[in-house]
């Protein structure tokens, strides 16, 4: 069957993670299952074998919870990570199934996004999915830079960690609209996670004042596993590399952090045709108001659209066009995020303002 594990029984898909990720060592997995598995959720194909052995998870897909700065909104968004099936049970569209019923639940839960790190992208592309960050290459490379002492998730005193948090937000703020928010909860969860691969996470120093913050990790050779801060003690070296992945969940709950680039612009009308073929509360005939401000939609059908419309225009829309938009959800979550404006949408380009900068780095 197809459920929610409970938290007695979400240790049991350890098995199939250590299948699937063979590449994460023992004391990475430690820490996932010790940390991570607090408060995710776990969607899995499960074979209850009853009084003839324990519980199997045959399939699995889990639900990390972030919280999302969001053009300074404050969203709850789902990680999508440990997507995972047994050998001898793929090809038998169990995984399909997953992710189908994950994304039904997180649209009744009205969750704008979801996103992932893709393995391989063509796993995802099908589900609607589509790249909307690319990950900086980062140097140090500033002479005088001092690295403070390291950040232990394990020890009472919480100030390095509440003062990487305070400096990781503000660095973040000032680069990037969509980003996950720091708090001493989650700089002591990556300090450990850091730890698991045998790294380290410090506070670096230029002066007197933090300038930025260094994490490497690894057995053997230490690789960076992120690097903040900027000029002239970090820069850029190289061409960012496409990272995660997303798909809007919630197009009304999305919509709203979109505007019009001109703020002293009156409301413009956007008629939308979105193809959606996974989510059906998505899919259809939109009418899209946009203002200076902020956006909202509202679904218009087939047959009511010229009446709806002509309405809309009456109340001081601005028809824009002689044909409705036609995006698919992964051409529209492109676009929406600043990372690609599909064809269809380049009349629009210097009218519409999508989401800019995004700065998703986390692992798991």
């Amino acid at each position: 069957m197809i459920q929610y594990l409970s938290g007695q029984d979400k240790p049991i898909c350890r098995k199939l993670w250590e299948e699937a990720f063979p590449e994460d060592s023992k004391t990475f997995c430690d820490y996932y299952f010790q940390e991570k598995l607090t408060d995710n959720r776990i969607l899995a194909l499960v074979e209850d074998n009853g009084e003839n052995g324990p519980k199997q998870v045959h399939a699995m897909v889990h639900r990390n919870p972030y919280l999302l700065s969001v053009k300074g909104c404050r969203w709850k968004v789902d990680y999508l990570v440990g997507v995972a099936t047994q050998k001898e049970m793929r090809h038998q569209g169990f995984m399909r199934r997953l992710l189908l019923q994950v994304m039904a639940d997180m649209r009744r839960e009205q969750m704008p996004f979801c996103f992932l790190m893709p393995a391989k992208e063509a796993i995802y592309r099908p589900f609607g999915f589509t790249y909307i960050f690319r990950q900086p290459q980062l140097s140090l490379e500033g002479e005088g830079v001092q690295k403070g002492e390291n950040i232990n998730g394990d020890t009472p005193d919480g100030m390095a960690a509440e003062q990487a948090a305070v400096w990781m937000n503000r660095w973040l703020a000032r680069h990037y609209q969509v980003y996950a928010l720091r708090d001493e909860a989650y700089v002591r969860r990556l300090a450990k996670e850091i730890a698991s691969e045998n790294g380290s996470l410090a506070l670096l120093y230029g002066g007197q004042d933090v300038v930025g913050v260094l994490g490497e990790w690894g057995y053997g050779r230490k690789v960076q596993r992120l690097l903040y801060g900027d000029l002239p003690y970090v820069q850029e070296k190289g061409d960012p590399k496409p990272a995660i992945m997303a798909r809007v969940i919630s197009l009304e709950a999305f919509v709203p952090v979109i505007r019009l680039r001109n703020p002293t612009q009156g409301e413009m009308v956007i008629r939308l045709h979105l193809s959606d073929p996974l989510i059906p509360q998505n899919d259809g005939h939109w009418i899209w108001h946009l203002n200076g401000e902020s956006s909202w939609i509202e679904r218009a059908a087939r047959r009511q659209g010229p009446e709806v419309m002509a309405q809309a225009i009456e109340d001081g829309g601005q028809d824009m066009q002689e044909k409705p938009l036609e995006l698919s959800i992964s051409q529209l979550t492109a676009w929406l995020f600043g990372y690609e404006v599909p064809e269809p949408a380049l009349p629009y380009a210097a009218l519409v303002e999508p989401l800019q900068g995004v700065f998703l780095d986390e692992v798991v």
